[in-house]
């Protein structure tokens, strides 16, 4: 059952524009019939869900199906409404009661989907989008969510080319083309990775995390000059960001030039650069390592009663952690 039961399009265009004050007035008027409430009082929970009222659009469509349980389109703005406010589980019991009215109702199929997705339930998220997806192919929205239900669960091919399907009906989303790098990145497109995650990078140019992916996947390409100003990049928007400062030495490493990085003569700016990377590693070990360290020799200490056993185990835990960081490293 819908409101299109009881009105026509005119009819809810005219509702649609009254002033709040005059909705108010009518929803308190006895006359009024209950289905022009449930209508009245359906469009003041979506006029409030466009405007961010959450808590006021949950309560309008909540009051609404106390009048009129059969609409599937108050279901539907309910759960739009439940997932605005972070609560998918419930969403979903929503979006249920609308596909019992309606099976083939794509926007709650869609917003099911998405619900899923947040729940971290991809591949029931991902049968809810290919329904609706069946129903209605032009549906950013629902591919966008397909596409991340399919990267989730490691299907990598087939989320490009949801991205794509995405992308072709607004290729001006940004967010789009970095989780479409994000993909191509897994599959080893580099280049292609490169290039998607540029059209976001010109929207949002200060995405640290982004300059950092940027950089790994230059590195795979063997462009290491530019995978370290990218690296140098992100480390300039964040100074404190140790993933990238750990990406930098490691490639410094590998290309045999981190000793001179770290001793050779530089300017005041690289100097500058290499005392962050030092204070990166130097924080990300008292915070990481440390403590483990000094249980470690505690523990030794205490049963052996040598210092030096207890400095050397620590120290070759040290080294195995090193070591099993820089794998960890190489396989990004």
């Amino acid at each position: 059952m819908s409101w299109h039961e009881d009105f026509s399009e005119t009819d809810y265009q005219q509702y649609w524009h009254l002033t709040p004050e005059a909705r108010v007035q009518l929803l308190a008027d006895e006359q009024t019939t209950e289905g022009l409430q449930t209508l009245l009082l359906y469009q003041q929970g979506q006029q409030a869900l466009n405007s961010g009222d959450v808590n006021t659009a949950i309560a309008s469509f909540a009051e609404a199906l106390t009048l009129r349980p059969g609409w599937q389109e108050v279901w539907i703005g309910h759960a739009a409404a439940l997932l605005q406010a972070g609560e998918p589980a419930v969403a979903i019991v929503s979006c249920d009661h609308a596909l019992e009215l309606d099976p083939n109702a794509a926007e709650a199929l869609s917003l099911r989907g998405k619900a899923l997705y947040h729940l971290g339930r991809s591949e029931e998220a991902t049968k809810s989008c290919d329904r609706a997806l069946e129903l209605n192919p032009d549906d950013y929205q629902t591919w966008s969510i397909l596409s991340d239900a399919l990267s989730d669960q490691g299907r990598y091919e087939a989320a490009v080319v949801s991205y794509d399907k995405a992308l072709a009906l607004k290729p001006d989303e940004p967010f789009t083309w970095g989780s479409r790098g994000a993909a191509l990145q897994k599959l080893g497109r580099y280049e292609e990775a490169v290039a998607s995650y540029d059209n976001l990078l010109q929207v949002e140019p200060k995405r640290h995390k982004l300059w950092h992916q940027r950089g790994l996947a230059l590195r795979k390409m063997r462009r290491f000059d530019a995978a370290i100003a990218n690296f140098d990049e992100a480390l300039t928007l964040q100074p404190d960001f140790y993933p990238a400062t750990r990406s930098k030495l490691f490639l410094l490493l590998q290309t045999g030039r981190l000793f001179r990085y770290v001793m050779g003569s530089k300017t005041l700016a690289e100097q500058a650069k290499v005392t962050n990377d030092l204070r990166n590693v130097l924080d990300s070990l008292i915070k990481t390592k440390l403590p483990t360290l000094v249980v470690i020799a505690l523990v030794v200490l205490s049963s052996t009663h040598s210092r030096v056993t207890a400095l050397t185990i620590a120290g070759i835990f040290l080294l195995i952690a090193t070591i099993g960081g820089f794998i960890t490293e190489a396989k990004r």
